[in-house]
């Protein structure tokens, strides 16, 4: 019985690592939003929106932007710049030079006593 709750503990940590993973590579990812707002230009250079729906688009990409740069300015330890204007070559290289954390599960706790009563 030691074995099996062993087997499951390890197989709940595997999920929950790989879950971990999952999520810090999503929330420190920006390529997903440069691709969206890409694919806003080349929409609006077709015609396809107009002039005030890519400014609605940009502005909340931005946003998204300015957010995970400061979720990993945060994450490093220092404070996130309120309102702080970004320099081109900070916007067009995507690189703030600050490394995302990595999350780790050190240990799953679980209480294996069972107090039931088994009917017949």
């Amino acid at each position: 019985m030691l074995i099996v709750d062993s087997l499951i503990i390890s197989g709940v940590k595997f999920v929950l690592t790989r879950l971990v993973e999952a999520v810090d590579a999503e929330m420190y990812d920006e390529s997903a939003l440069r691709d969206e707002l890409l694919a806003a230009q080349m929409k609006l250079e077709l015609g396809e929106i107009t002039d005030e729906d890519f400014a609605q688009v940009e502005e909340q990409i931005l946003a998204g932007l300015r957010e995970i740069r400061a979720r990993r300015k945060e994450a490093a330890g220092q404070a996130p710049e309120q309102g702080a204007a970004q320099t081109d070559g900070e916007e067009a290289s995507g690189e703030t030079g600050v490394q995302a954390p990595r999350f780790t599960i050190e240990s799953i706790e679980a209480n294996l006593d069972r107090n039931e009563e088994v009917e017949d």
